[in-house]
């Protein structure tokens, strides 16, 4: 139908167009109002799930729990977490999420031999590193800078597809992540919590800060948070979450008849987490050789296959030559209610000093001995379990079993440990965090909208914060220099990309304000106190812009330089400079100006009054003077004068603050133009200048209180009165390394005979090449070790040696091991280990000799294994080499 023809259809019957209208008006109006509900319940979509008051009971909790696979016991607490969940609220929902599936899959795996190995193999290593990881986390001005292998918009993604109602981590990498979303400012209507799985203090006290509740397993624990500056209401001491089934009279003997052991006979359970980490099979000798009388040894190994078969082999041989009867049970990776039983029916458990196991024994009263196989934290929870009498720790392997035998011969000494046991899980109540991650009336984390605008609420505590700065740091004068800031984020802000800096004279800040009028204004500087000029919300004059000319840290950091030692006429001389300035603006004769006469330029003016002035260099005198410069060049004028103290100071931006300029960016430079280009183009590279900060001023996102915290001060090891073994630890991972290096060697010059002989009918050739395969890893690392101590000549001498080591692994067969080329290998490793000891600092030499002795060991141990397998493998070759293969 054409147009014409519809037209003077519906003029012909008015009726009916009135009718069409009226029918298509309507249509449009309902679906108007059809789009309106749905945008209104995309916008609010609680609306859409019934009030309380409608059902009668409020909507079931939906709770996501992260845990890290990298260990048993951060999934088993998680597990015990959601059980208690759903004893409290069966109609709750509980989503288990592992936050290692957020890696890049080859990365995960890496990441996990790696860990294994180095915990496992180098204990000094772990050691230094965990160490170092913790001094860094202190030191660090926020957790943000610390690296982090859990994509932090991935794991937001998740919670936002799973919109739970309350989050909980039972590992620190999974609340560190989300103590920084919630640091960008985002979860702020989700509570989160977090159970600490270990027992020693770390850097861990600032998670807790980021972040709703921490829940700790001792009270010891929850004082150490409360002295490092953690709010109380963000700490609870809630115990481990370990859930043993109530004891009856027939579990021992349902255990051990189980395993075909009788139940009347002393049993010791040994136990090394997931990995079976640590020689079993020296324990269980060592065990065997000084306890007297009959002895049961469950032996659970995890996933370690190689350690079963240690241990089965040594079970024939113990059968064969010991004079009393001792019952080894061989396990691999068992279900944990297993485990739990047998933990139960043992007389004594042997473990490593994880945070799960240990305390599922202190649950069910059985006396605990730990291992030093694990070193970093565990060696700190060894230190607090000691420390409180709730288990002993046996400074060898070798000396486990000796340690072990004098328990179970002392009942008394039995007893004192299942009393202080007793007491330690007395203190546990694993209802609080159920209880936390169920509770609705929880207020939402998020800041008021007036915190931090102007005419608003400030941060609370700021004078006894800035008191406590001044008794840590004292200073007569402070450079105070304050980043870029914009309303929207900007890689380079255009506003104003070279920052502010101002200068504080004992207790007044004198700072340019750029938008004062004359004849308006009654100043061109500010003459207010540090806490204005920082935190600041009510405006000390006419002409005033909020976070740029003061309440600095709503919108942008500021660095501090203070100085301390300043003659007091110096300080007059300055002040009568700034009061100068005044009279010049007053007069009309001086104005601000961005070229001219800047910020910069008051404080070059101040500074100089004071006689300390640092001409520029002639090639910038073309350019305006940059903040950045002048505090640079200040820094290092203080320096350079043996009359005056420095430190530098952090005041962090406050997150959650509601003030129109809130993007903060590092200062740029036109006098040092690489540099600035390199900060524009990268998105948030770490600068030396804020790592250099000691001290700092900050606050955290849901809390309106002003920290102080000391990024020097503050240790993370364990205290000064721990067992002896504890003052071993290599604090330097240079001189850990060739610890470690040096140990490894030594033992493994011993390994393959000792080993050997115990696998008796296994076929030796796969630990020869076992130890090969350990021996390129160790190079390995002492060469990439090289690369980050070393000097350039030095580490190129490394890399050249490790390359042709590996051109020697290469020729070695892939199915059969030649003498000739295993020889040639040990040579090129003989002449490594030669320049390890050269080029890396040694307190103890004889590095040839171990070398010699390796490389003889295994000669004889070639040998021996020709011997033991010429009956079995048909030699091949011609010639002078016939034989020589296996």
């Amino acid at each position: 139908m054409s147009g014409s023809q519809t037209a003077q259809g519906f003029g012909a019957d008015p009726l009916i167009a009135l009718a069409l209208a009226a029918a298509f008006t309507l249509l449009v109006a309902l679906a108007w109002l059809a789009l309106v509900r749905q945008r209104s319940r995309a916008r609010h979509p609680a609306s859409d799930v019934p009030a309380a008051s409608d059902v009668g009971a409020a909507p079931p909790r939906k709770i996501v729990i992260f845990y890290s696979s990298i260990g048993h016991g951060h999934i088993s607490a998680a597990q015990a977490i959601q059980e208690e969940i759903g004893r409290l609220a069966p109609g709750a929902r509980v989503i288990l999420q592992d936050i290692r599936e957020f890696m890049h899959p080859l990365w995960r795996w890496v990441d996990e031999r790696l860990y294994w190995f180095i915990a496992g193999n180098l204990p000094e290593s772990f050691d230094a590193l965990f160490h170092a990881l913790q001094a860094r986390g202190n030191r660090v001005p926020s957790l943000a800078w610390l690296s982090n292998d859990y994509p932090e918009d991935q794991v937001r993604a998740f919670l936002e597809a799973q919109a739970p109602d309350a989050i909980l981590a039972t590992h620190y990498g999974s609340a560190q992540v989300l103590g920084t979303l919630r640091e960008r400012g985002l979860l702020a209507q989700v509570n989160i919590g977090w159970l600490h799985t270990d027992f020693f203090e770390g850097y861990f006290p600032r998670i807790s800060k980021r972040i709703d509740r921490t829940f700790l397993a001792h009270p010891e624990l929850e004082a150490r948070w409360l002295a490092a500056g953690v709010a109380p209401d963000k700490v609870t001491t809630s115990g481990m979450p370990v859930r043993v089934a109530a004891a009856d009279g027939r579990t021992r003997e349902m255990a051990l008849t189980a395993l075909g052991l009788a139940p009347d006979a002393p049993t010791v359970l040994i136990t090394s987490g997931k990995e079976g980490v640590g020689d079993y099979a020296l324990v269980v000798e060592s065990l065997a050789r000084h306890h007297q009388g009959p002895l049961q040894i469950i032996a659970v190994c995890g996933a370690n296959a190689r350690q079963q078969a240690l241990l089965n082999v040594l079970r024939m041989a113990l059968q064969k030559r010991l004079p009393e009867p001792v019952a080894l049970k061989v396990c691999g990776l068992v279900p944990h209610a297993d485990l739990l039983a047998w933990m139960r029916a043992a007389d004594l458990l042997i473990t490593k000093a994880g945070g799960m196991t240990p305390a599922e024994a202190f649950a069910v009263g059985t006396p605990t001995i730990l291992l030093d196989v694990v070193s970093g934290h565990e060696r700190e929870n060894a230190a607090l379990f000691v420390r409180l009498g709730v288990a002993e720790l046996a400074d060898t392997l070798a000396q486990a079993g000796e340690l072990a035998a004098a328990v179970l011969a002392d009942p008394q000494r039995q007893a004192a440990m299942r009393h202080a046991q007793h007491a330690f899980h007395d203190s546990a109540d694993l209802g609080r965090i159920a209880r936390f991650a169920l509770d609705p009336a929880l207020p939402a984390p998020g800041m008021t909208p007036d915190f931090g605008a102007e005419h608003g609420s400030a941060v609370t505590d700021i004078d006894a914060a800035l008191a406590r700065l001044q008794a840590e740091a004292p200073c007569d004068i402070e450079l105070l220099l304050s980043y870029s800031t914009a309303q929207t984020p900007q890689r380079v802000v255009l506003e104003n990309p070279f920052g502010h800096i101002a200068i504080r004279v004992d207790n007044t800040v004198y700072s340019a304000n750029y938008v004062a009028v004359p004849g308006h204004d009654p100043n061109l500087l500010q003459h207010v106190t540090l806490a204005d000029y920082l935190y600041g919300v009510q405006p000390p004059s006419p002409s005033q812009v909020h976070t740029n000319t003061y309440g600095m840290a709503y919108g942008r950091e500021t660095l501090g330089l203070r100085v301390a030692g300043v003659a007091a006429e110096r300080k007059a001389a300055m002040v009568a400079e700034a009061h100068r300035i005044e009279d010049e603006f007053g007069q009309g004769r001086l104005l601000w100006d961005r070229s001219e006469f800047n910020c910069a330029d008051v404080v070059v003016r101040i500074l100089r009054a004071g006689g300390y002035d640092r001409s520029p260099p002639l090639g910038r005198r073309w350019l305006p003077v940059m903040p950045l410069d002048i505090f640079e060049e200040a820094r290092q004028t203080c320096e350079e004068d043996a009359s005056l103290y420095m430190e530098l100071v952090a005041y962090r931006q406050i997150p959650g603050a509601n003030a129109a300029y809130r993007f903060s960016r590092f200062p740029l430079s036109l006098g040092q133009p690489l540099r600035s280009v390199a900060r524009a183009l990268r998105e948030a590279p770490q600068e030396p200048l804020e790592a250099a900060a000691t001290k700092q001023l900050t606050g955290y996102f849901g809390d309106h209180q002003l920290y102080f915290e000391d990024l020097r001060g503050h240790g993370a090891g364990a205290l000064a009165d721990d067992p002896a073994h504890f003052s071993r630890v290599q604090r330097s991972l240079a001189d850990a390394l060739a610890t470690d290096l040096r140990r490894l060697l030594a033992a493994q010059a011993r390994r393959p005979l000792r080993e050997i002989g115990r696998l008796g009918e296994l076929d030796g050739a796969q630990d020869i090449r076992r130890l090969l395969e350990r021996s390129l890893a160790l190079a390995r690392i002492a060469t990439e070790r090289a690369d980050e101590v070393l000097q350039d000549r030095g580490a190129r001498r490394m890399r050249a040696l490790f390359t042709e080591l590996v051109d020697g692994y290469g020729r070695i067969g892939a199915w059969h091991l030649r003498r000739q080329e295993i020889e040639a290998y040990l040579k090129r490793f003989q002449v490594f280990e030669a320049a390890v000891g050269r080029e890396f600092p040694a307190r103890h030499g004889a590095r040839l000799a171990r070398a010699t002795t390796l490389r003889r060991s295994l000669r004889y141990g070639i040998r021996r294994l020709c011997r033991r397998v010429g009956g079995r493998h048909r030699p091949t070759g011609h010639g002078p080499d016939k034989g020589a293969s296996q």
